[in-house]
């Protein structure tokens, strides 16, 4: 099952990077990363710098999936639903647009029908993908069960849980302040119109940013929940949620700074700061637990940290158990 979840994942990443590879060959590097940086472009580009947090989501998922990597049950659900939340609306710009509406304001290239035809494709694998994640929750709930009466549950480490919860709690607040102030500045009727894409196409798989920024209000919500109840499947969400976000924050912010305005948009400068940094520290705590989960145990350790492991942690000779858990929580 694990093979087959984590190769739909890396299929999903090919997707992705092909695009992203496209935009380099086409346009070359400099203006390539120009576009991903400041959003802006003379013609019509196949991928956005969002594209980058997905492909390299896509990839985390399909290789801890493959390698039975700690948190690849989350980094899969997150990598599923991040896929279907940006591509779908790809479809539906698609299917809307015509000469007489004009979705893209008039651009044409790359082919807007092979783009579409790979969402498609995409949105199929993620759906599959979906199914299999349910199939996998239902066959391996038993056995996670056992496991956890045994072990009181393989749990993220505290004070990781805890830094993902504040994290997320604080984006969710950017991100929901942004839709407003936005319906502030133009209007509830245009924001609908920017939610749903219309006029806003600027890169084929791109989204607008209200729509984003309504995906991340669900995510980190989700995400907020299952770290402060420090679920199982919590430390892979919020490694798939840092790992989305760093790429995006990043280009935004190398941007800003190459055209001297970061000041013009404080509120999107401090989001996106706060993005690249406070994501950069989850990713930092929970390589520290990875690395310490992976520590060779010394003879004669076994016995004592039996002993004295609290609740809410497991003996190093049974975290194998967290895959099964893992995957269950999905």
């Amino acid at each position: 099952m694990r093979i087959l979840l984590g190769s739909l994942s890396l299929t999903l990443f090919a997707q992705t990077a092909f695009w992203l590879m496209y935009d380099v060959i086409v346009q070359g590097i400099p203006d390539v990363w120009s576009v991903w940086a400041t959003g802006t472009t003379s013609g019509l580009s196949a991928a956005t710098s969002l594209d980058l947090g997905l492909a390299a989501l896509q990839l985390a998922a399909g290789c801890a999936a493959l390698l039975r990597i700690r948190g690849a049950g989350g980094l899969l659900v997150i990598a599923c639903a991040a896929t279907v939340a940006f591509r779908a609306p790809v479809v539906w710009y698609l299917l809307l647009d015509s000469s007489t509406d004009p979705w893209f304001g008039g651009l044409e290239d790359p082919s807007l029908a092979v783009v579409g035809t790979t969402c498609i494709v995409a949105l199929v694998i993620s759906l599959a993908q979906a199914c299999l994640l349910l199939k996998a929750r239902q066959l391996e709930h038993e056995a996670a069960a056992r496991e956890a009466a045994l072990t009181d549950g393989i749990r993220p480490v505290k004070v990781t849980a805890t830094a993902s919860c504040v994290l997320l709690s604080v984006l969710n607040c950017f991100y929901i302040c942004r839709n407003a102030l936005t319906a502030v500045d133009v209007g509830p009727g245009v924001l609908a119109d920017l939610l749903v894409g219309k006029g806003a196409g600027r890169a084929v798989l791109g989204v607008s940013s209200p729509w984003q920024w309504t995906c991340l209000i669900v995510m980190c919500g989700v995400g907020m929940v299952l770290a402060g109840k420090r679920r199982p499947i919590a430390t892979g969400f919020s490694l798939g949620l840092a790992v989305l976000m760093m790429p995006t924050a990043f280009a935004k912010l190398w941007g800003a700074a190459a055209s001297d305005t970061l000041l013009d948009t404080p509120v999107g400068t401090l989001q996106s700061l706060v993005e690249l940094i406070g994501s950069a520290a989850v990713l930092a705590l929970i390589a520290s637990d990875l690395r310490n989960d992976s520590r060779p145990e010394l003879p004669g350790d076994s016995d004592d940290v039996e002993a004295t492991a609290s609740p809410g942690t497991a003996p190093a000779t049974l975290r194998d158990a967290e895959s099964a858990a893992d995957v269950a929580e999905t």
